[in-house]
């Protein structure tokens, strides 16, 4: 579940998202979100406000929409662009002191889906299709 600004969005990894993230952006989808995680990895035991400047800048809020779009809309085709665009400049870049996880700012939006989806993808890699 993608949760953006008090909205919870199912969302699905396919092989449709990916080509569509890619055609809208020249980026593969996997890398950008994995991104992500190694930018975690690599701040640990920096301030938060220094983790969440790294974040922001690794993508636009334009890479970050288009990615958030190819997954929701791969689960729900009629969520369009503008919804994602609007909610993610409302909850901006940077934490605030509301005490929910509906509210999140986008870059740390797109960390927790990128866990999600490492582990949707190591949870799933034994279910691969049979050899035909």
């Amino acid at each position: 579940m993608i949760k953006l600004c008090y909205k919870e969005y199912e969302w699905k990894l396919t092989q449709g998202a990916c080509k569509s993230f890619f055609d809208k952006t020249e980026l593969d989808l996997y890398a950008v979100f994995g991104d992500y995680i190694d930018a975690s990895l690599a701040t640990q035991g920096q301030t938060l406000i220094g983790r969440m400047q790294t974040f922001s800048k690794l993508y636009s809020r334009d890479i970050a929409n288009k990615a958030f779009h190819a997954i929701i809309s791969a689960e729900n085709p009629d969520v369009k662009l503008n919804e994602i665009e609007d909610a993610t400049y409302r909850v901006s870049w940077q934490l605030s002191d509301r005490p929910d996880d509906l509210s999140e700012p986008w870059p740390i939006v797109m960390y927790q889906t990128a866990l999600a989806i490492n582990d949707y993808m190591n949870k799933n890699l034994p279910k691969k299709k049979a050899d035909t």
